[in-house]
């Protein structure tokens, strides 16, 4: 018995003609739908956009302005440079009101020396032996300079009982390389920190992935009151994780917030604060510090009162 089977029909070329113009008109409403709706959200900042970029008259006033805002060396334009003029103007007027100093529009030379400075920091950090016993690390930063030269010295660290973990003047960096070196010292599954933000769904508590790497007998971590952002939420992560760990020094400088740094066109960059960061226990420092658990002796040697900690003082 034959199989019959079924004859695939075809589209007439009148058919494809009239799915083609179906599939084309479709497509012009949701453009049609997307331009309006653009620009009916930004219908007042346009209308100012072209208010002041283009017939306002004081043009020496603008000057001053545009050029204080993205630096004279890079003022193309009063249109072309409007947006970011109104981001300076705008995170400028935060900083006034709440004394956020990290809110800011970077210009490229500034956007370019940070990254860099950030960079020539990260080389400054160093390793020493104390005693046969104690090893000393010192952290300029928290950065991927930074978190690569603890990585790429664990071989070496894992031969000594003690850590003095030097973090005084250390102003912090990114959150991600803070976790992970903290998950060298922490268990596996112990919170590190807490991230809130504005959307809930976004905030959390972030934990540490992996099993601990190190297990020092004692750690003490020297603090003074520039160690502050990310060098802050090491300690806690350290702290309230890790049996043995002493701060020494000064109270913390206090800066439970955090950052986002945006790449914008021209080399230009937006900073701006979108965290309340705490510690393991769901507190803050920001604003309040961390209060060493021994105060350093004035005018003393630290590193000297850190070998006294672990009783191995010469």
């Amino acid at each position: 018995m034959e199989l019959l089977k079924k004859r695939k029909v075809r589209p007439t070329p009148e058919q494809k003609r009239k799915r083609r113009y179906r599939f084309f008109q479709i497509g012009f409403f949701v453009l049609l739908a997307v331009l309006g709706t653009t620009v009916f959200l930004n219908y007042d900042y346009w209308l100012f956009k072209i208010l002041i970029a283009d017939h306002y008259i004081f043009t020496d006033t603008l000057d001053v302005l545009y050029k204080d805002a993205v630096g004279a060396e890079n003022f193309k334009g009063y249109r072309r440079d409007f947006d970011r003029f109104v981001i300076a103007a705008a995170t400028e007027k935060i900083r006034s009101v709440n004394n956020d100093r990290y809110t800011s529009l970077y210009t490229p030379q500034n956007y370019t020396y940070l990254v860099e400075a950030e960079k020539s920091d990260a080389k400054n950090a160093y390793l020493k032996e104390l005693t046969g016993e104690t090893v000393y690390m010192y952290l300029p930063n928290i950065s991927t300079g930074t978190r690569e030269f603890v990585y790429g010295n664990r071989e070496t660290l894992l031969r000594y009982k003690n850590l003095v973990l030097d973090l005084r003047g250390n102003y912090g960096g990114l959150l991600a390389d803070f976790y992970s070196v903290a998950e060298l010292f922490t268990p596996k599954g112990a919170v590190l920190g807490h991230e809130v933000t504005r959307l809930k769904f976004l905030t959390h508590a972030v934990t540490a992935t992996r099993d601990p790497y190190f297990s020092f007998e004692k750690i003490i971590i020297l603090q003074d009151a520039n160690t502050a952002s990310a060098s802050e939420g090491l300690i806690l992560a350290l702290k309230q994780n890790v049996n043995h760990v002493t701060t020494l020094g000064e109270k913390s400088f206090g800066k439970g917030i955090g950052q986002v740094r945006l790449p914008l066109t021209g080399g230009y960059a937006v900073n701006a604060t979108v965290l309340l960061v705490q510690g393991p226990d769901g507190n803050t420092v920001h604003n309040a510090g961390i209060i060493p658990d021994v105060a350093g002796k004035p005018g003393g040697d630290l590193i000297q009162q850190a070998l006294a900690l672990v009783g191995q003082a010469p």
